[in-house]
């Protein structure tokens, strides 16, 4: 629970990432392809690669975005972004790897609603502090949730679903309990009176094959990381979380429009540093994020996802947090999730 530990000592925080074989040959290639010198480098930080933790598997939400990020921070900051997939215990393995680490700027995460607002509320022993172990640097995007069915599955929509789920067992996939993707389905089931099945998986990418084919015929996800799957035709939207209709899924009604009006969950990423890392390199990450995330290839790039660019100053994004601690300690339990 946070509050509940005491401060870390600083010489117990790890230090460098586990050795990959990849590792060296990315870093030497990248050192090839990045300038000699910018703003950023002539301060003097970053001094070497940027760890870039990422609490979930590849081809996830967080993932898409860290990398669409990270690719622009690699040019700013003269420095290659390191990207570290470490996923599990829906997402708080990861998060944990980033609360732990030296707090000196070349450690940075991906974190969302799941691994700093609902993670309090499912997990006993959550690893982390949300608040405190962590320096917000910048909200980076929002996203609405998207409830979708593999295209064998005979439901063309909300109502669809709920009436085949009261006459036989349906499943649903997500990125592992204790994400938005999991409470969003539990919120159906408890708005609707059904029993959907839930089945975690490490990450989407291992998810899809499944749901594609069926043997798990429904999964909540992001629109960022779904867009892709729907436009294929691989599997069909039938209802998305978020407040409004997302440009990219004009034709596929909210939650709320479909006839579940408590069922309204969005989605949004930040980075973070480790708590402790000095004031004048979170400002320069901050900074430097705020200019990619204005680009318009980037933000063009995220709205062909259904994602919109929310940059903010680090205050912000910590005030995300500390007011969705709460409100998710309330949804958690309405929606029969049991703490692990």
């Amino acid at each position: 629970r946070p509050g509940s530990r005491p401060p870390r000592h600083p010489r117990r925080l790890l230090t460098t990432p586990a050795a990959t074989p990849a590792a060296p040959l990315a870093f030497a290639l990248a050192r090839t392809l990045l300038p000699a010198a910018t703003p950023a480098s002539a301060s003097g930080y970053p001094s070497r690669p940027v760890r870039f933790v990422i609490p979930f598997a590849a081809a996830g939400v967080s993932d898409i975005v860290a990398r669409t990020l990270g690719a622009r921070l690699q040019e700013s900051l003269g420095q290659p972004i390191l990207y570290d997939n470490s996923g599990g215990a829906g997402g708080t393995i990861g998060t944990d790897i980033v609360a732990r680490a030296t707090p000196d700027g070349h450690t940075l995460g991906i974190g969302n609603l799941s691994t700093h607002t609902i993670a309090p509320s499912v997990y006993r022993k959550l690893p982390y502090d949300p608040l405190r172990d962590f320096a917000p640097v910048s909200l980076v995007a929002t996203a609405p949730n998207v409830m979708a069915v593999s295209a064998a599955l005979p439901a063309k929509s909300l109502k669809d679903v709920v009436a085949l789920a009261r006459t036989r067992s349906l499943s649903f996939a997500s990125s592992g309990t204790g994400t938005v993707f999991h409470l969003a389905g539990e919120m159906v089931n408890v708005a609707a009176g059904i029993s959907l099945v839930h089945v975690p998986y490490k990450g989407v990418a291992a998810a899809y094959p499944e749901v594609i084919a069926g043997s798990v015929p429904l999964i909540f996800d992001s629109l960022i990381s779904a867009s892709g799957h729907i436009r294929a035709g691989r599997i069909r939207a039938i209802a998305q979380t978020g407040a409004r209709r997302s440009p990219v899924l004009p034709d596929v009604p909210t939650m709320a429009e479909a006839g579940l009006p408590g069922v309204v969950l969005d989605f949004w990423l930040g980075v973070f540093a480790p708590a402790g890392t000095p004031a004048p390199r979170v400002s320069l990450l901050n900074g430097e994020i705020l200019k990619a995330l204005a680009l318009p290839e980037v933000r063009q790039q995220f709205a062909a996802q259904g994602a919109d660019v929310v940059g903010s100053a680090p205050a912000a994004l910590r005030e995300q947090i500390r007011a969705g601690i709460p409100q998710m300690a309330r949804r958690v339990p309405a929606a029969r999730i049991e703490p692990d």
